[in-house]
């Protein structure tokens, strides 16, 4: 049940416009909260003091005051809000200048024309982008600081935001996951008992990061939410360095002798220096001494796991290992099903098999294709006739498409290198990364993608930070350095162009586009993938503006 609720302004360096709910109640009536109010709220965090929740909302207009007043209505929670009664007049005067569509003969090729000139407010794209100083989750007790006060001065979240919809009611249990599934509810009832460390693996889109929040939602009901620390390789890894810059890693320390459990997605990506290594090899070893709780996550097996473990001064094999595997086609099919009901996606049942299920399509992939779907839906909204679900993701997808090939002549040339990307100041700060002998096409790229945006109505400008080249027969550490360049360079949102097929990485581009993808995420960059054969695609500039936005 929510007792109370507040909504004050929350305005960030992004975006001015940001509002904020604090909440004092249940995490589950919080998860219904955050469900109904869809993708204009971020995943509720938690907070110290008079409330336990924090929401954060990218705008408060009228109409979304008033259906939160009802939601709230119905828990009998009582609020303050007559603080922000006149902020969405406020934000509007706060959002920047409205980008119009021109009238030029290039709308013609899209697939809907738009029967009144399509207006895009910034705040409105702005809000899709994560911002830069979302504050991590904090804890329940005033007496010990959050990590999100720990580490504010850097702008970065030790802990993972969980995510509402992957709990254990909506995990499809069966022959491809059920060791796990049992494993993770023996944790549940008995943490640090039998299952200590688990070691979950299995390659993407098998479930892992679903069984990392279905755990922790799982101890929370019994254990408490501030008992439990998630979070990932790469938050970890630079948490502890930024910790330790700051002069707060005793802080942090003390925060990981209190908690008792301790769970690490994507374990494969923690990146050990001579800094924070002791800090972290510490903590697993005291959490082992003490049985504590311990869970991991891999993409890769435990015999790839060596070096790492080597490094790290623990084992993560010395418990329980369990694999997940791909779903079977039954199985599969109710997964889909499920995440296709739960954003409203109208298909037909030769229209999944044809997108999705006949290609066994990574659920990480499906979950990108409906988000950007549902944005491009939004830009479809005044078509002068409804545009279906299924034309939207062949929008994205280019299935249909006819193949073009991926040599680019000289004409087709020519208007990328008299194009220069605009030199005003941006929110969108993006960069892109080539691969080596691509110089040439990295700029055609960028100019399809100012193209396409145009045709779509957007007439969106960024600033273009760095043009880099990477080697695609260097086998490790080419995500890693995205990453961190990317950061570095304060990019929020990056392109990059997948290898060639005949070098060492074009070999393993599945792996190499999921491990750097997963590395932006984590430091808070959106990226956006292009293949080799696709640079002629039309879906695939679209499917990379609806990514960065």
């Amino acid at each position: 049940m929510i007792t109370k609720w507040e909504i004050a302004p929350a305005p960030s360096e992004k975006n001015p416009a940001r509002h904020k709910i604090l909440v004092q109640g249940e995490m589950k009536d919080i998860f219904l909260l955050v469900k109904k109010l869809g993708a204009l709220c971020s995943r509720p965090e938690k907070t110290a003091g008079d409330f336990n929740f924090t929401v954060y909302l990218s705008k408060l207009e009228a109409d979304t005051l008033s259906k939160i007043s009802a939601l709230m209505s119905e828990q009998g929670a009582r609020a303050d809000v007559s603080a922000p009664a006149a902020a969405p007049a406020a934000a509007e005067q706060q959002t920047p200048p409205v980008v119009e569509k021109p009238k030029t003969e290039s709308t013609r090729e899209m697939p809907f024309v738009p029967s009144v000139t399509m207006r895009i407010k910034a705040a409105s794209i702005k809000a899709e982008t994560k911002p830069e100083n979302k504050p991590g989750k904090g804890q329940e007790s005033g007496d010990v600081p959050s990590t999100a006060s720990i580490l504010n001065k850097t702008k970065w979240s030790v802990e993972l935001p969980l995510v509402p919809t992957h709990s254990f009611q909506t995990l499809v249990s069966g022959s491809h996951n059920r060791f796990a599934h049992a494993a993770a509810m023996a944790i549940v009832e008995n943490p640090g008992v039998m299952y200590n460390p688990l070691l979950i693996f299995g390659i993407p889109g098998t479930g892992k990061t679903h069984f990392v929040h279905a755990i922790s939602y799982g101890l929370s009901s019994s254990i408490g939410q501030n008992n439990i620390f998630v979070t990932d390789g790469i938050k970890l890894s630079k948490g502890t360095d930024l910790a330790i810059q700051n002069g707060t890693i005793d802080k942090l320390s003390e925060i990981m002798a209190r908690v008792k459990v301790l769970i690490v997605d994507d374990i494969h990506l923690l990146m050990l220096t001579g800094t924070n290594k002791k800090y972290i090899t510490k903590w697993f070893n005291d959490f082992m001494a003490k049985d504590k709780q311990i869970v991991v996550t891999s993409v890769f097996p435990p015999k790839s796991l060596g070096a790492l473990e080597e490094t790290a001064g623990f084992q993560f094999t010395q418990g329980w290992m369990v694999d997940l595997k791909p779903p079977t086609p039954q199985a599969y099919r109710v997964i889909l099903e499920g995440l296709l009901q739960g954003m409203d996606v109208r298909l037909s049942e030769g229209e999944i098999g044809n997108l999705f299920s006949l290609r066994s399509v990574p659920f990480g992939e499906v979950v990108s294709s409906l988000v950007g779907m549902k944005k491009l839906e939004k830009f479809a909204a005044n078509a002068a006739s409804p545009v279906l679900h299924s034309q939207l993701l062949d929008m994205l997808l280019g299935l249909s498409e006819a193949r073009k090939g991926s040599s680019i002549t000289e004409a087709e040339y020519a208007p990328a290198a008299a194009w220069k990307p605009s030199s005003a100041n941006s929110w969108f700060k993006w960069g892109i990364f080539y691969p080596k002998g691509m110089k040439q096409e990295a700029p055609y790229v960028l100019y399809e993608i100012h193209r396409r945006s145009g045709e779509m109505g957007l007439q969106m400008e960024w600033q273009q930070l760095f043009m880099e080249e990477y080697n695609p027969d260097e086998l490790y550490g080419i995500p890693f350095k995205v990453g961190n360049f990317a950061s570095e360079h304060n990019a929020n949102g990056v392109i990059i162009m997948g290898p060639q097929p005949t070098s060492a990485l074009g070999a393993q581009e599945a792996e190499f586009r999921h491990i750097t993808l997963k590395i932006l995420d984590s430091f808070l960059i959106k990226g956006a993938w292009i293949q080799f054969g696709q640079i002629k695609s039309t879906a695939a500039y679209t499917k990379i503006l609806m990514d960065l936005l």
